[in-house]
């Protein structure tokens, strides 16, 4: 038994279902012990249903294709298309080992309708045209050997969010491979990052708003900030923040105040002022009615506890 058929005895590659989605595309990952790097020995012809990716391991050979021979080297990548038939011959001098690993994609109904279609179109493109090509870029091709190696590690021995993490690194193989494609065919077109609707920024613009909480704000305030009406936004903070535009002011101005009272020696009308009250007398009571103490008491408890604690 050689060391890759040790080192995969424990795993049962072909029978692992993984499947990457890009929006529209979706990607089935087919693994088998080749994942590991095996001897480049002479074959016959053969062709596959889906599109392998061959990393040279180690020493020289060539690849027989269809109408071409291409010469096989260490650390290089090279990508077969779907249907091309293609045979290996090694190298009597210096023998080397490739890793393989194959995938096929398809479109699939979407679950994930904010993956921009302009990317998805680029990576079908890139992949339903490929006959063969090679990957020349030495950086992009050491990266993608780094993919493959955690991708092992992380089957051979799977802890918390291994299938996530998978995922994410033949996600990421895939992106450079397809880079790298349209590098060598020099197709690469930019892709622009889609952009958030205006309603998936009220939550930013409702935290940058109650940052300044010291400030005299109003409900009228928020509004225009938004760019809705004044019933709209309450409604807003009802539905999202569960929460009356003056509970979640009184709210932020309170637990700044906890901050000033626990870090600073400021007198309690001076914090008061600080968050936003002109009278120290209704910071005191809408501070008691949220925590339960006045400021002096809340400031007092946190001084016996970090007594205590340096004792």
């Amino acid at each position: 038994m050689t060391n890759s058929q040790i080192r995969t005895a424990s795993v049962a590659w072909d029978q692992l279902d993984i499947k990457v989605r890009f929006g529209s595309l979706l990607f089935d990952m087919l693994l088998d012990s080749n994942i590991y790097p095996m001897k480049i020995v002479r074959n016959k012809k053969h062709n596959h249903a889906a599109i392998e990716l061959q990393f040279i391991d180690s020493g020289t050979g060539t690849l027989v294709m269809e109408d071409r021979e291409q010469h096989l080297e260490t650390g290089s990548i090279h990508i077969i298309g779907q249907h091309i038939f293609h045979s290996f011959e090694p190298d009597p001098v210096l023998p080397g080992e490739r890793s393989t690993i194959r995938f096929t994609f398809q479109d699939s109904p979407t679950l994930d309708p904010g993956f921009p279609q302009e990317e998805a179109d680029q990576i079908k493109a890139a992949l339903s045209r490929l006959t063969y090509c090679q990957l020349t870029d030495s950086t992009r091709n050491r990266a993608i050997f780094r993919l493959l190696a955690d991708v092992r590690s992380e089957i051979e021995t799977p802890s918390v969010g291994s299938y996530a993490k998978v995922l994410s690194l033949f996600a990421q193989m895939i992106i450079e491979l397809v880079r790298g494609i349209q590098l060598e065919h020099q197709t690469n077109r930019a892709s622009t990052m889609p952009r958030k609707v205006k309603y998936d920024q009220w939550s930013c613009l409702i935290d940058a708003f109650f940052i300044n909480c010291h400030k005299n704000l109003t409900l009228e305030m928020l509004a225009d900030t938004l760019n809705l009406s004044t019933k709209q936004t309450h409604r807003l903070l009802k539905k999202h923040f569960n929460t009356k535009f003056k509970h979640k002011l009184m709210n932020t101005r309170v637990e700044v105040a906890k901050d000033l009272l626990r870090t600073s020696r400021l007198s309690i009308e001076r914090i008061a002022g600080d968050v936003g009250y002109s009278s120290t007398q209704y910071f005191c009571h809408l501070f008691l009615q949220k925590t339960g103490m006045t400021p002096s008491e809340y400031r007092m408890e946190l001084s016996g506890n970090n007594t205590q604690s340096s004792t």
